[in-house]
């Protein structure tokens, strides 16, 4: 993949590195999941993100409680 080389000032450098998940996550990864994979804005948006899990729940089943 082709890579472009840019200059950004200290305090931008700490946020950007403030946001990244652990150690190995790239500084691409992190300017990709905050600016494309922005969270749903609209209740639309919210179920086009959520339609590859439609039927599969959220989590572990509740036992019954009759």
């Amino acid at each position: 993949m082709a890579t472009k080389t840019i200059s950004i000032e200290v305090d931008a450098y700490e946020l950007l590195a403030r946001e990244k998940r652990d150690r190995t996550e790239s500084f691409s990864r992190v300017i990709r999941r905050l600016f494309a994979e922005r969270p749903a804005l609209t209740a639309g948006e919210l179920l086009e993100v959520m339609e590859p899990y439609k039927g599969k729940g959220a989590g572990r089943r509740r036992s019954d409680r009759s």
